[in-house]
């Protein structure tokens, strides 16, 4: 059967490189825009002809990311609340989609189908709801900070260590969107009670799949939780340092 390569979250300049590359002996490519501005280059190839593993990109042309200024005193995690920098970037990426005019909406499909509603609401927690639910803006806004003292909670039980408030900020954003279930196994957990907190902020980037899929909004998720959790400005949530 035909083999298929796809390559997601690309510039214009690097999706035409990658079709340069791909497009060997005939071999057809595709270049897709995506919502979100970026490009997916799809290949397929003969399934008698060897794939090409993935070709290094050209490193982004970007300064490096300044040091982070002195972080915030830590404190005990019990005490810690999501701070309004924490929910900012939370709705940054949940926002209240489906409207439906005089400021109601309606439930939708997340990337992998989950049903959603409001600021990233699912049935998994809390108030429960099916695809007739319609919800004015304050109902969106009342369960989102009920949401977020469940996963206040969920960040409290699992760490052994004092947080100060964009760590704690970081972590609950990561597990409102993974679970607590994935902050419970996850390398990032270990590393962090380890007292890695180094350590801890390279694990963000490595969740970046939904569906076995990388999503380029979970890219930029991961790279924003990662660098508020280090304290380093990002306030249009693209990912990058200011």
């Amino acid at each position: 059967m035909p083999q298929m390569v796809e390559i997601v979250g690309l510039s214009k300049a690097d999706a035409d490189q990658c079709a340069q590359d791909f497009g060997i002996d005939g071999v057809p490519v595709e270049i897709i825009p995506q919502a979100d501005g970026t490009f997916t280059v799809r290949a397929t190839y003969p399934d008698d002809m060897e794939v090409p593993g993935a070709l290094p990109l050209p490193a982004p042309d970007t300064p490096p990311p300044p040091p982070p200024g002195p972080p915030p005193p830590a404190q005990n995690t019990g005490t810690l609340h999501l701070s309004p920098k924490g929910a900012a970037l939370i709705k940054a990426f949940e926002s209240c989609l489906q409207p439906i005019g005089g400021g109601k909406f309606r439930p939708y499909p997340d990337p992998v189908q989950v049903l959603t509603i409001g600021w990233g609401h699912t049935n998994h927690n809390g108030r429960q709801f099916d695809t007739s639910a319609v919800w004015t803006q304050a109902d969106c806004d009342s369960e989102f900070l009920a949401d977020m003292a469940i996963f206040e909670k969920a960040v409290a039980r699992n760490v052994t260590v004092q947080l100060n408030q964009d760590q704690f900020d970081a972590l609950v954003s990561f597990t409102f969107n993974l679970g607590e279930g994935n902050l419970k196994q996850s390398t990032l957990l270990k590393k962090l009670n380890a007292g890695d907190f180094a350590g801890a902020a390279q694990e963000f980037p490595r969740w970046n799949k939904a569906g076995g899929r990388v999503l380029p909004g979970l890219v930029r998720r991961r790279a924003s939780e990662a660098l508020l959790f280090q304290s380093i400005p990002d306030s249009n949530y693209d990912g990058v340092p200011d």
